[in-house]
């Protein structure tokens, strides 16, 4: 293993979720030009990208982690539409949003930034929270990916079970160039 890992914390998205997903991207790759789609093993909800650290630090984070989690019940997530960052000429990314934003992935969010940061100096990102599944990425197309677009697009799927619980956090190593690209390597559970 390399001296230094690229690594992330994330929730996990279950299998039954994942496949609902995986059974609406050939559509959704069909109608939406973009140009890189991502891996389905690698459906997630980034929580906090800490990037480049010595593998040393992974049981520091794991602490981080395990505190962070001792602090939060399990929760409960609903996938909701289809949206994207950027301009709707040339967005940079298609992603799956939640119906809601519950206050306990808040507070998780928080907590284990705070725990990052006293425990290997982490400095969490200033901008708001904006929990998604990144699905692809750099836009293609000569038409708009319109808001209404991704609406319709999105309505199939939510006819599907979207809801899942959240067990744990898990903290993840991107492994550039590979597929899957992010492999787990430690796992908290919630106590409660």
């Amino acid at each position: 293993m390399a001296d230094n890992i690229r690594i992330f914390t994330a929730i996990s998205i279950p299998a039954n979720i994942s496949g609902q997903i995986v059974s609406h991207l050939p559509d959704w790759q069909d109608q939406l030009s973009f140009q890189k789609w991502v891996d389905p093993r690698d459906l997630h909800i980034t929580l906090h990208f800490i990037g480049d650290m010595p593998v040393s630090s992974i049981p520091a984070i794991q602490t981080a982690m395990q505190e962070a989690v001792s602090r939060t019940s399990s929760f409960s997530l609903e996938l909701s539409k289809l949206g994207s960052f950027g301009r709707e000429e040339r967005p940079s990314v298609l992603w799956l949003g939640l119906k809601q934003l519950p206050a306990e992935l808040t507070r998780l969010h928080q907590s284990l930034g705070q725990s990052l940061h006293s425990g290997i100096g982490y400095t969490p990102e200033t901008r708001l929270y904006r929990p998604h599944v990144t699905l692809a990425r750099k836009y293609s197309a000569d038409e708009p990916c319109t808001a209404e677009k991704l609406e319709k697009l999105s309505s199939p799927f939510l006819q599907h079970q979207t809801a899942f619980d959240i067990t744990g956090i898990t903290l993840y190593r991107t492994r550039l160039g590979e597929r899957p690209m992010y492999e787990p390597i430690a796992v908290a559970q919630f106590d409660k």
